[in-house]
Protein backbone atom coordinates (compact mmCIF):
# COMPACT_ATOMS: atom_id res chain seq x y z
CA UNK A 1 0.00 0.00 0.00
CA UNK A 2 1.04 3.79 -0.59
CA UNK A 3 1.81 5.93 2.27
CA UNK A 4 -1.29 8.06 1.10
CA UNK A 5 -3.35 4.84 1.19
CA UNK A 6 -3.11 3.96 4.91
CA UNK A 7 -5.66 5.92 6.74
CA UNK A 8 -5.31 6.38 10.18
CA UNK A 9 -7.55 4.70 13.33
CA UNK A 10 -9.36 8.20 14.69
CA UNK A 11 -11.44 6.14 17.32
CA UNK A 12 -9.93 4.35 20.55
CA UNK A 13 -9.33 0.62 20.46
CA UNK A 14 -9.41 0.05 24.39
CA UNK A 15 -10.58 -4.17 24.11
CA UNK A 16 -7.70 -5.79 22.91
CA UNK A 17 -10.22 -8.35 20.94
CA UNK A 18 -11.63 -5.45 19.19
CA UNK A 19 -7.72 -4.09 18.32
CA UNK A 20 -7.66 -7.88 16.65
CA UNK A 21 -10.49 -7.65 14.72
CA UNK A 22 -9.65 -4.54 13.31
CA UNK A 23 -5.87 -5.88 12.22
CA UNK A 24 -7.76 -9.22 11.12
CA UNK A 25 -10.29 -7.08 8.37
CA UNK A 26 -6.99 -4.71 7.82
CA UNK A 27 -4.31 -7.73 6.88
CA UNK A 28 -6.99 -9.62 5.19
CA UNK A 29 -8.12 -6.67 2.58
CA UNK A 30 -4.38 -6.82 1.76
CA UNK A 31 -3.94 -10.53 0.89
CA UNK A 32 -7.10 -11.07 -0.77
CA UNK A 33 -5.71 -10.17 -4.12
CA UNK A 34 -7.95 -8.15 -5.58
CA UNK A 35 -6.12 -7.38 -9.05
CA UNK A 36 -5.73 -11.37 -9.43
CA UNK A 37 -4.66 -14.94 -7.79
CA UNK A 38 -1.10 -15.27 -7.04
CA UNK A 39 0.20 -18.54 -8.97
CA UNK A 40 0.86 -19.98 -5.62
CA UNK A 41 -2.53 -21.35 -6.32
CA UNK A 42 -2.37 -22.30 -9.79
CA UNK A 43 -2.70 -26.28 -9.19
CA UNK A 44 -4.31 -28.89 -9.77
CA UNK A 45 -7.02 -28.29 -7.93
CA UNK A 46 -6.18 -25.23 -7.59
CA UNK A 47 -5.56 -23.88 -4.46
CA UNK A 48 -8.00 -22.31 -1.66
CA UNK A 49 -7.80 -18.30 -1.78
CA UNK A 50 -6.24 -16.70 0.73
CA UNK A 51 -8.96 -15.16 2.44
CA UNK A 52 -8.02 -15.62 6.29
CA UNK A 53 -9.26 -18.92 8.14
CA UNK A 54 -12.18 -18.89 5.41
CA UNK A 55 -12.72 -21.83 3.61
CA UNK A 56 -14.12 -22.98 0.01
CA UNK A 57 -17.67 -23.48 0.21
CA UNK A 58 -19.57 -26.11 -0.62
CA UNK A 59 -20.39 -26.99 -4.13
CA UNK A 60 -20.71 -25.19 -7.54
CA UNK A 61 -22.68 -22.48 -6.64
CA UNK A 62 -23.92 -22.93 -10.23
CA UNK A 63 -20.77 -21.46 -11.31
CA UNK A 64 -20.17 -23.35 -14.99
CA UNK A 65 -17.14 -23.54 -17.13
CA UNK A 66 -17.29 -24.45 -20.30
CA UNK A 67 -15.16 -25.09 -23.65
CA UNK A 68 -15.94 -23.43 -26.85
CA UNK A 69 -15.53 -24.09 -30.55
CA UNK A 70 -14.76 -20.81 -32.96
CA UNK A 71 -18.63 -21.11 -33.83
CA UNK A 72 -19.62 -20.32 -30.52
CA UNK A 73 -20.58 -23.81 -29.69
CA UNK A 74 -20.20 -25.47 -26.71
CA UNK A 75 -18.14 -29.06 -27.08
CA UNK A 76 -16.57 -31.66 -24.91
CA UNK A 77 -13.99 -33.14 -27.41
CA UNK A 78 -11.98 -30.87 -29.08
CA UNK A 79 -8.68 -31.59 -31.80
CA UNK A 80 -5.28 -31.90 -30.24
CA UNK A 81 -3.40 -28.91 -30.81
CA UNK A 82 -6.26 -26.48 -31.94
CA UNK A 83 -7.55 -23.23 -30.12
CA UNK A 84 -10.42 -23.21 -27.94
CA UNK A 85 -12.47 -20.25 -25.44
CA UNK A 86 -12.76 -21.44 -22.02
CA UNK A 87 -15.36 -19.43 -20.55
CA UNK A 88 -15.94 -19.57 -16.83
CA UNK A 89 -19.62 -18.25 -16.25
CA UNK A 90 -22.24 -17.54 -13.34
CA UNK A 91 -24.33 -15.19 -11.60
CA UNK A 92 -21.80 -11.91 -10.56
CA UNK A 93 -18.58 -12.97 -9.09
CA UNK A 94 -15.32 -10.31 -8.03
CA UNK A 95 -12.75 -12.78 -8.95
CA UNK A 96 -11.66 -16.43 -10.64
CA UNK A 97 -8.80 -18.96 -11.67
CA UNK A 98 -8.99 -21.37 -14.87
CA UNK A 99 -6.84 -24.21 -14.31
CA UNK A 100 -6.20 -26.79 -17.66
CA UNK A 101 -4.61 -29.68 -16.66
CA UNK A 102 -3.09 -30.50 -20.34
CA UNK A 103 -2.68 -27.79 -23.67
CA UNK A 104 -1.38 -23.94 -22.18
CA UNK A 105 -4.08 -21.07 -21.76
CA UNK A 106 -3.69 -17.25 -22.46
CA UNK A 107 -5.91 -14.45 -20.92
CA UNK A 108 -8.92 -13.25 -22.47
CA UNK A 109 -10.37 -9.48 -22.36
CA UNK A 110 -10.06 -8.41 -18.19
CA UNK A 111 -7.83 -10.92 -17.47
CA UNK A 112 -4.68 -12.20 -17.28
CA UNK A 113 -1.96 -15.36 -16.44
CA UNK A 114 -0.93 -16.29 -13.13
CA UNK A 115 1.76 -19.02 -13.53
CA UNK A 116 -0.08 -21.78 -16.04
CA UNK A 117 -3.47 -20.12 -15.29
CA UNK A 118 -5.35 -17.35 -16.22
CA UNK A 119 -7.20 -14.98 -13.50
CA UNK A 120 -8.67 -11.67 -13.06
CA UNK A 121 -7.38 -8.36 -13.20
CA UNK A 122 -9.63 -6.41 -10.72
CA UNK A 123 -12.54 -7.10 -8.16
CA UNK A 124 -15.01 -5.20 -10.03
CA UNK A 125 -18.45 -7.67 -10.57
CA UNK A 126 -18.58 -9.55 -12.92
CA UNK A 127 -20.00 -12.80 -14.60
CA UNK A 128 -17.30 -14.15 -16.64
CA UNK A 129 -13.70 -14.74 -17.50
CA UNK A 130 -12.36 -15.99 -20.76
CA UNK A 131 -9.28 -17.50 -22.01
CA UNK A 132 -7.76 -19.25 -25.02
CA UNK A 133 -7.26 -22.70 -24.61
CA UNK A 134 -4.64 -24.42 -26.95
CA UNK A 135 -4.99 -28.33 -26.81
CA UNK A 136 -2.25 -30.30 -25.82
CA UNK A 137 -0.81 -32.08 -28.50
CA UNK A 138 -1.22 -35.36 -27.79
CA UNK A 139 -2.85 -37.46 -25.10
CA UNK A 140 -6.92 -38.77 -24.52
CA UNK A 141 -8.32 -36.31 -21.84
CA UNK A 142 -7.80 -33.13 -20.75
CA UNK A 143 -9.11 -31.61 -16.97
CA UNK A 144 -10.40 -28.04 -16.68
CA UNK A 145 -10.95 -26.30 -13.07
CA UNK A 146 -11.93 -23.54 -12.10
CA UNK A 147 -12.11 -21.09 -8.91
CA UNK A 148 -14.80 -18.63 -8.34
CA UNK A 149 -14.80 -15.69 -5.49
CA UNK A 150 -18.17 -14.65 -4.63
CA UNK A 151 -16.82 -12.33 -1.48
CA UNK A 152 -14.37 -12.37 0.79
CA UNK A 153 -16.04 -15.11 2.93
CA UNK A 154 -17.75 -16.89 0.16
CA UNK A 155 -15.59 -19.04 -2.88
CA UNK A 156 -16.18 -22.20 -4.66
CA UNK A 157 -14.04 -24.56 -6.39
CA UNK A 158 -10.91 -26.57 -5.31
CA UNK A 159 -11.96 -29.12 -8.05
CA UNK A 160 -15.91 -28.65 -7.68
CA UNK A 161 -16.13 -26.86 -10.64
CA UNK A 162 -14.67 -29.00 -13.84
CA UNK A 163 -14.82 -30.13 -16.81
CA UNK A 164 -13.39 -33.01 -18.16
CA UNK A 165 -12.51 -33.04 -21.91
CA UNK A 166 -11.68 -35.94 -24.55
CA UNK A 167 -8.81 -34.82 -27.13
CA UNK A 168 -8.28 -36.63 -30.22
CA UNK A 169 -5.95 -37.01 -32.92
CA UNK A 170 -2.18 -36.19 -32.15
CA UNK A 171 1.06 -37.77 -32.30
CA UNK A 172 0.82 -41.21 -32.10
CA UNK A 173 3.72 -43.87 -30.88
CA UNK A 174 2.24 -46.89 -33.01
CA UNK A 175 5.20 -49.44 -33.37
CA UNK A 176 5.53 -50.18 -37.25
CA UNK A 177 4.62 -53.70 -38.60
CA UNK A 178 7.29 -55.97 -38.55
CA UNK A 179 8.87 -56.55 -42.03
CA UNK A 180 7.93 -60.36 -43.50
CA UNK A 181 11.78 -61.58 -44.08
CA UNK A 182 9.82 -65.04 -44.99
CA UNK A 183 9.81 -64.24 -49.05
CA UNK A 184 13.20 -62.50 -48.68
CA UNK A 185 15.08 -65.69 -47.15
CA UNK A 186 13.55 -68.07 -49.73
CA UNK A 187 14.72 -65.72 -52.69
CA UNK A 188 18.09 -65.84 -50.87
CA UNK A 189 17.69 -69.59 -50.69
CA UNK A 190 16.86 -70.08 -54.30
CA UNK A 191 19.79 -68.10 -55.56
CA UNK A 192 22.05 -69.85 -53.92
CA UNK A 193 20.59 -73.29 -55.07
CA UNK A 194 20.61 -72.13 -58.68
CA UNK A 195 24.32 -70.41 -58.24
CA UNK A 196 25.68 -73.58 -56.89
CA UNK A 197 23.67 -75.85 -60.00
CA UNK A 198 25.29 -73.03 -62.72
CA UNK A 199 28.36 -73.35 -61.02
CA UNK A 200 28.34 -77.27 -60.87
CA UNK A 201 27.31 -77.40 -64.70
CA UNK A 202 30.03 -75.26 -65.72
CA UNK A 203 32.40 -76.97 -64.00
CA UNK A 204 31.16 -80.16 -65.59
CA UNK A 205 31.45 -79.28 -69.00
CA UNK A 206 35.08 -78.11 -68.69
CA UNK A 207 35.63 -81.78 -67.39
Amino acid sequence: LAQEDILPVNFPLQDPRQTMRVLSTLIASVVAYPAGAPSAVCADPPGKPNHGTADFTAGTGDYTITVKGSDGTAVTEVAAGQDYTVELAGASFKGGLIHASGGTLAPGTGAAATGACVTHTSRDAKEKLTATWTAPASGTTATLQANVVVSHQVFHGGGAIKLDVTVTGGSSTTAAPAADTTTTVEAVASGVVGFSMVTAMGLATLC
